[in-house]
């Protein structure tokens, strides 16, 4: 169990630093726009940006993950996303941020696979997968409320380029870490596919529709979390209450992820739960957009379907994948979210400064977390109830 454990610690660091990359954007956006005169659709182009390469190269990161082992394809991750956010920091031009994000891309693309693959692969099979994969669920919220709480205060009183600085010096710390710690296990199965096509070939196809549930889910759920600290200062509080009230929305993934993981694995409520938190999220998304207070009960319910629908979906996920095919499925889910991150945000973004308002930006959030849903009830029941 020690042994797990400890590929449970470098999965989860992965993830948080995965996040970091992602998430200090957000917080930083109001001063941004200051800053460089930025519109809200530049914004969320900036945010959605990362997302781009991550579409293309992750199913081929899983495949080589499978093939040479998570240690060699965590480093080069791990040095990608250095290199981008060094870029990010030195920045002065929109022109040099954005191209600095879409670096960035490839190398949080890159952690967040091994993160899922390394947790996956070592717990599969154990009574504690699900706590496992809850558990690791808590890495991202984690990233989030960090960025929330100290990196909006990190910006309006130092600058924007102080959260990029923070965000660098801890992957370097991982990327250490990681040279100095980690080994890969012995893989206890057959050796990986002979070539990409022959992987996805084999893959499972409802790691397919597994995956445009993660898609539909990550886009409605992006266009609130890049634009909360703008809709909260536009309606009167400073950005750094701002950056604590969105805080909020990171209570119940960190506090019960662990236990929702584990509960959904027993009693193979994983279908039921992707749906309950697709659909929850809609309601209370486009409440949020509708009614001019009343925010905390709102966060707390949508807080409430972000710790639900990672912890459904990755429940579900190692039961779709078999053998050394692990990291190809990781790759093809992170692949659909990075689709999802792409024009999600983005698309959010440009609605707003169509409309002036944020209402038209979440009732398009809340369709697509429905559409989410309805895709969970496509994937065929045999593979729900044997989950």
């Amino acid at each position: 169990m020690n042994r797990k454990l400890r590929y449970l610690v470098a999965g989860y660091a992965l993830t948080v630093a995965f996040a970091l990359s992602l998430q200090f954007l957000p917080p930083t956006i109001p001063v941004l726009k200051t800053s460089l005169g930025m519109t809200a659709g530049q914004a969320g182009t900036l945010m959605s940006s990362l997302a781009l390469f991550g579409i293309f190269i992750s199913p081929l990161v899983g495949y080589l993950a499978d093939r040479w082992g998570g240690r060699i394809v965590g480093l080069l991750g791990l040095a990608c996303l250095i290199a981008a956010e060094a870029w990010f920091a030195l920045s002065t031009s929109y022109v040099n941020l954005l191209m600095a994000r879409l670096a960035m891309g490839i190398g949080s693309a890159t952690l967040s696979i091994l993160g899922a693959q390394i947790i996956s692969q070592n717990f599969v099979g154990t009574r504690y997968l699900g706590a496992a994969m809850g558990t690791m669920n808590t890495a991202v919220p984690i990233g989030i409320l960090v960025s929330q709480l100290v990196f909006s205060r990190l910006a309006a009183t130092r600058g924007w380029q102080a959260p990029v600085w923070a965000v660098l010096v801890f992957t370097c710390v991982v990327a250490a870490a990681y040279v100095l710690f980690y080994r890969d296990p012995e893989p206890p199965y057959d050796k990986a596919p002979v070539s990409l096509v022959a992987g996805l070939r084999r893959l499972n196809p409802q790691v397919w529709m597994l995956g445009l549930v993660w898609l539909f889910w990550n886009a409605g759920a992006l266009v609130l979390l890049t634009f909360a600290d703008d809709l909260l200062v536009g309606r009167g509080m400073s950005p750094q209450t701002a950056g604590t009230m969105a805080g909020v929305l990171m209570l119940f993934p960190i506090a019960a992820s662990t236990f929702m993981g584990h509960v959904l694995d027993r009693k193979h409520w994983q279908g039921r739960g992707a749906v309950l938190a697709c659909l929850m999220f809609a309601g209370c998304v486009i409440l949020l957009g509708v009614l001019p207070g009343g925010v905390l009960p709102l966060f707390l319910g949508v807080s409430f379907t972000f710790a639900l629908a990672p912890a459904a979906v990755f429940g579900l996920a190692p039961y779709l994948m078999h053998g050394r095919e692990s990291g190809l499925g990781y790759g093809v889910l992170a692949g659909m979210l990075n689709i999802g991150v792409l024009f999600g945000p983005a698309i959010g973004g440009i609605v707003r400064d169509a409309t002036g308002s944020y209402l038209a930006s979440f009732v398009i959030a809340g369709v697509l977390t429905s559409t989410g849903a309805v895709c969970v009830l496509l994937l065929r029941r045999p593979a729900v109830e044997n989950a």
